[in-house]
C-alpha cells in the first residue's frame, strides 16, 4: 500500500471508543452509537464497494483519496473502517438519530476526516471528497448530515442493515450527497466517490448500507 502515516486528526479519536447496542426490538436490530466503527457499503447495482481510502491525494489540504473498494479492507489495515462522531457534542455511546450532523473517520493509520475538497470535473457531480487529517478543513467540508431511509422500529434511529444518505455541510448543507460515480483510477479501487446534488444520481449511488466493521 502507498499510503504514509498522517498526522493525528486528534487525540480524541484514541480515546473515543463505542459499539453497536442491541435495540429492544429484537435480537436482531442493531443501533449505531457514537464511538462505533462501521463499514459503509454502496448500493449501486446492489454492491458498489466499501467506502475507502486509498493512496495519498494530491488535493491541497487533503490526505488520502477515497474510492469504493470490492473487497472491505483488502488494500490495507482498517483503509475501510469509519468512526462514527458527532459533530454537534453528543457523547459517545449515544443513539444516532436520522438528522443527525456527524463526523466519519477513517481508521487507517493515525485516522483521517472524511472530506469535500474542490469542484468535481465528473459529470453529474458537484465536488470531490478526500480524507485529510484536519477535522474542518473548511467550513463544514468534514461534517456529514446522516438521513436513515428508514428502520425497524420507525422511531428514527439509525441501525446495522439500514440504508443512509450522507449529505455534506459544506455551504450550509449544500456540498452535496456522497456518491460513487464513474470507475476509480486508484490501483485496487472500484468506483469514484464524490458528492451529487441528488440523494440517489443513479440507482443506488447516493445510498449506503451501514455494516459493522467486523
Amino acid at each position: 500500500m502507498t499510503q504514509r502515516l498522517a498526522v493525528s486528526a486528534a487525540a480524541v479519536l484514541a480515546a473515543t471508543t463505542g459499539s453497536f447496542t442491541a435495540s429492544a426490538a429484537g435480537p436482531q436490530a442493531v443501533d449505531l452509537t457514537y464511538g462505533s466503527n462501521i463499514l459503509l457499503q454502496n448500493q449501486y447495482g446492489g454492491n458498489g464497494g466499501y467506502l475507502d481510502t486509498n493512496g495519498v491525494s494530491s488535493q491541497p489540504g487533503a490526505t488520502y483519496n477515497v474510492n469504493t473498494n470490492q473487497t472491505p479492507n483488502s488494500r490495507g489495515p482498517a483503509t475501510s473502517v469509519w468512526k462514527v462522531l458527532s459533530a454537534t457534542g453528543k457523547t459517545s455511546g449515544a443513539r444516532v438519530t436520522s438528522g443527525d450532523v456527524i463526523y466519519l473517520v477513517n481508521q487507517y493509520g493515525n485516522g483521517t476526516y472524511l472530506d469535500t475538497n474542490g469542484v468535481s470535473a465528473r459529470s453529474g457531480a458537484k465536488y470531490m471528497v478526500s480524507a485529510t487529517s484536519t477535522k474542518d478543513r473548511g467550513t463544514g467540508t468534514g461534517k456529514w448530515h446522516i438521513f436513515g431511509k428508514t428502520s425497524s422500529p420507525t422511531d428514527g434511529h439509525i441501525r446495522t442493515d439500514d440504508i443512509v444518505n450522507l449529505l455534506n455541510d459544506y455551504g450550509s448543507a449544500n456540498g452535496g450527497f456522497l456518491d460513487t460515480n464513474g470507475g476509480a483510477n486508484q490501483s485496487g479501487a472500484k468506483y469514484d466517490v464524490v458528492t451529487s446534488h441528488y440523494t440517489d444520481r443513479g440507482a443506488g449511488t447516493g445510498s449506503w448500507k451501514v455494516l459493522p466493521s467486523s
